[in-house]
């Protein structure tokens, strides 16, 4: 609930500052992005220019957010909380919608049914300052505990992105590229898996 409060107020921010001012690209997206009981903040720029300048764009944007995010006044933070109540809350307009969320709970093996009630119920207990202390351990540039992956999609055709001289800018980090992503993925520790909310207990197979 933090990532997706931090996502509430980075949103509009991220449209208004890297597709309207600085008019990088049509496509401006952030969000929160789940997969295989791991979570995370994304930023999707579809450009023309060079994805290492984008990349360079982007991590400006975050220094901005962290000033933004002091910033915020306690009113401001609020109406951010309640809108995002309100978004977690609001009921299904499909059944096909509502039987997609108790399928994910089943699949997953979480079995939490009544999850959108007990995260908004956490959601309201959260304070800014909780807010700037999850950007500061793993969203700041500055951060030990940082873990990012900026992936590239480069067009080589005549005036693609991929032949210019913009793949020289300095970002001023230290990055390490992935050669081979299956050797990189074997390379990397695994984070235990979440518990079911529910304990249904073992399901033994049928021998048939």
């Amino acid at each position: 609930m933090v990532l997706e409060m931090l996502v509430q107020i980075i949103t509009e921010p991220c449209f208004n500052i890297l597709r309207t001012k600085e008019q990088l690209g049509y496509i401006v997206f952030s969000g929160l992005r789940r997969a295989n009981g791991v979570q995370g903040l994304r930023i999707i720029v579809q450009s023309e220019r060079h994805p290492a300048y984008v990349d360079d764009r982007i991590e400006q944007f975050l220094l901005q957010m962290k000033e933004h995010l002091e910033n915020l006044t306690e009113e401001e933070f609020d109406r951010h909380k309640e809108a995002l109540a309100a978004q977690r809350l609001e009921k299904p307009k499909r059944l096909s919608a509502l039987s997609a969320r108790f399928w994910a709970e089943i699949t997953s093996q979480q079995y939490n049914f009544d999850r959108a009630q007990i995260e908004v119920a956490y959601l309201h207990t959260l304070k800014k300052s909780d807010i700037i202390k999850f950007f500061n351990d793993l969203i700041s540039a500055d951060s030990p505990q940082r873990r990012k992956l900026s992936v590239y999609v480069l067009s080589t055709a005549e005036g693609g992105a991929g032949n210019n001289e913009e793949s020289q800018v300095d970002v001023q980090r230290k990055a390490v590229r992935i050669e081979n992503i299956t050797q990189f993925k074997s390379s990397q520790s695994l984070y235990p898996l979440v518990q079911p909310f529910i304990n249904i207990g073992t399901i033994t197979k049928s021998k048939l």
